[in-house]
């Protein structure tokens, strides 16, 4: 009986019976190197990032590139002192660490600023933008106390007591707080109220005397149309003023308003 065995053969042993083709040789040889040099390569470029980062982090950390200036534009009824403080940017922090989003963030939670842009620049300044709330009216909070309104009906805090520049805005809809934000200085000073009765805008004057507006639409052009007309006429007796059609304003006096 024949009994044939086989066996694998190792392949590093096999490897020394059979010669190789030099140029085969050759060719793993310059793999085994391309391989090396890509690693080679790979490896000093992450530790050129690592190292470029962690100089920039170590630089952003230098007096260099602390906050040396803060600027402030818009700030009026608010000091520059308030407005910065709010912000939360401090002079001398790393300028990289200032938060522009959430410093305007926090400027527009104050009562006073209806919007707020921050701005960095590399130099080391800090710019502040603020668009203050502006008054319109007052209205009655009770007890005595008047609060502050602007066109959006948000409080700006207690009116004085004796303010006659401001009109009362009486009650808070759209309509009455539009018209006494457009209403001309000249035409404010003299201006007791606005308020809205049933939809239809009116102001009460002083001494006397009314302006009916009707619905709460082109406004702008009925208020053009009663600055003319208290231009133009005598306001003795006056009772009330109609703009209702601003091209064609009515104009009655105490007589005929009786």
């Amino acid at each position: 009986m024949n009994i044939t065995i086989l066996e694998r053969r190792n392949a590093r042993n096999a490897g020394n019976d059979v010669d190789v083709d030099p140029r085969i040789a050759a060719r793993r040889a310059s793999v085994r190197d391309a391989r090396l040099r890509r690693w080679r390569r790979l490896g000093l470029g992450v530790l050129a990032v690592a190292v470029a980062i962690a100089g920039a982090w170590l630089l952003s950390r230098t007096p260099l590139f602390d906050v040396d200036r803060i600027r402030v534009e818009g700030a009026s009824a608010l000091g520059v002192d308030d407005v910065v403080a709010a912000s939360g940017v401090r002079i001398g922090e790393p300028l990289l660490s200032v938060d522009t989003g959430a410093a305007a963030r926090r400027l527009e939670q104050q009562p006073q600023i209806l919007s707020a842009k921050v701005t960095r620049d590399i130099n080391g300044l800090v710019s502040i933008h603020v668009v203050e709330r502006v008054a319109v009216g007052w209205t009655d909070a009770g007890e005595g106390v008047r609060m502050l309104v602007d066109v959006t009906g948000a409080e700006l805090g207690e009116a004085g007591p004796d303010d006659p520049s401001l009109p009362q805005v009486i009650g808070t809809d759209a309509g009455p707080l539009e018209l006494a934000s457009i209403l001309p200085p000249g035409v404010r000073s003299r201006t007791l109220s606005v308020e809205a009765v049933d939809g239809l805008l009116r102001l009460h004057l002083r001494p006397a005397g009314t302006v009916e507006f009707g619905p709460p639409t082109a406004l702008p052009a009925k208020v053009a149309a009663l600055v003319t007309v208290m231009g133009q006429v005598d306001q003795r007796d006056l009772c009330t003023i109609r703009v209702i059609t601003p091209d064609t304003p009515v104009v009655t006096r105490t007589p005929i308003c009786g």
